[in-house]
């Protein structure tokens, strides 16, 4: 545990690189699918055929990356995981600087190779320093407090990096093509150097944090499918794995302020106004903040289990309710809708608080790697999933489906973690 004196600078040095990295994210995530539209005009297939395959290759392959975080040390984990995500922007920028007729295959398996590297050092990054050095770093009793923080600076750069980047995005260069991804590109690169300089900050202040792991089974010899099948059956048999299946549930809905499905059923069959839908995704930020001050209150007061409940319980109450409001065929049920999946962000932010305190402090801490890294391909698969459900029910008439099983998930994702004994943490 790190020391606890008023000198020691590590809870706002992790902030900041956690900052660093978050906002060159997110940032980044929202400039490629607007750069590859720009140059495949009316083509949305090339980037959602783009993030597909990123996303099920890391799917597959980021479980057995994570587990390096148990047998190396943290600050061979942030090399590789900084390194990683250098390597994926530089490609990923590159590709599509000398995208062409001629060679557009092998341009665009750059590009996916190049983004699947970059989003796998991310989550390492993300799984290196949320789930592992966070619990070695900060003493227990200021988790909680601490994970609020963190969670508040992801909400400020998901709202505040993407506008940002949209301002990068229009301006332009007589002689240099796409000028504005390049700028957000060296956003990215940039930010990197002071990031690797802040980690290396926390390490050497102290020491303690940089002994090496070892890990518990050698499974070197093994193939690479009998490594993920014993992953997923050993990472199934985990305390903490009932909480994350019922966390994953969560992400199969598409009842998200932020979601492609969502978003395109409101423009396509309800019609509302573009500023109204951009209000709806800028206030889920700001109802989601709100449940980043109410969670250290309510764990403070019920504990840890009792008070992630609650939120889970809150969630599924408000989607219940944003589903009655669905089905009337009224403006007033229209808003109705949206406002109570605003109120059900305070439930799912808040619950996902807790579930990655109980990951912090239910895993151990030689495990803590390829476990969590098999809990990020857990919401992966279900990401995947809803994508998937997407693609069979594409009409906006077929839509109520995907509503009506998103609360159906939900409310299982409740039962579950209702239902779950768990380990004493409080």
């Amino acid at each position: 545990m790190a020391p606890t004196t008023p000198a020691n600078k590590t809870p706002f040095k992790i902030l900041l690189g956690r900052f660093l990295t978050r906002s060159g994210d997110q940032a980044w995530d929202f400039a490629v699918p607007l750069t590859l539209l720009k140059i495949f005009p009316d083509q949305i297939r090339i980037a959602a055929g783009y993030y597909l395959a990123v996303k099920f290759l890391h799917v597959l392959l980021m479980p057995r990356l994570a587990s390096v975080i148990d047998r190396k040390s943290r600050i061979h984990v942030a090399y590789l995981g900084t390194i990683m995500q250098l390597v994926g922007v530089v490609g990923g920028a590159l590709s599509l600087f000398y995208v062409g007729p001629s060679n557009l295959v092998f341009i665009f398996a750059v590009l996916g190779l190049s983004g699947l590297i970059g989003s796998m050092g991310s989550t390492l990054m993300n799984i290196s320093v949320g789930n592992d050095l966070v619990p070695a770093a900060i003493p227990t009793p200021q988790i909680t407090k601490f994970n609020s923080h963190m969670r508040q600076l992801d909400l400020f750069t998901e709202v505040s990096s993407p506008v940002v980047a949209g301002l990068l995005l229009i301006v332009t260069h007589p002689s240099i093509p796409l000028f504005g991804f390049l700028l957000v590109a060296l956003w990215n690169v940039v930010s990197f150097i002071p990031e690797m300089f802040i980690l290396k900050s926390i390490f050497k202040s102290s020491p303690e944090l940089l002994k090496e792991k070892t890990q518990t089974s050698p499974t070197s010899k093994l193939s690479m499918l009998t490594k993920l099948k014993n992953g997923w059956t050993a990472f199934f048999r985990q305390p903490v794995a009932p909480a994350v299946g019922a966390y994953a549930l969560l992400w199969l809905s598409v009842l998200s302020p932020h979601g492609v499905l969502l978003t395109g059923y409101l423009k396509d069959a309800w019609n509302m106004p573009e500023i109204v839908v951009g209000a709806f995704r800028g206030l889920g930020a700001l109802f989601g903040l709100l449940s980043t001050v109410l969670f250290p209150i309510i764990v403070a007061k019920f504990g840890l289990i009792k008070g992630s409940r609650s939120f889970i319980l809150f969630q599924t109450a408000m989607v219940m309710t944003a589903l009655v409001f669905f089905w009337i065929p009224t403006q007033m049920g229209q808003y109705g809708f949206l406002i109570f999946i605003l109120f059900s962000r305070v439930g799912l932010y808040g619950f996902s608080l807790g579930e990655m305190q109980i990951r912090q402090l239910g895993i151990a801490a030689h495990e803590r790697g390829e476990v969590n890294g098999f809990a990020d391909a857990l919401t992966g698969v279900a990401t995947l999933a809803l994508f998937a459900f997407g693609t069979l029910l594409p009409s906006t008439s077929q839509f109520s489906i995907l509503v009506s099983g998103s609360v159906g998930f939900v409310i299982l994702g409740a039962i579950i973690f209702s239902l779950w004994k768990a380990p004493k943490f409080d």
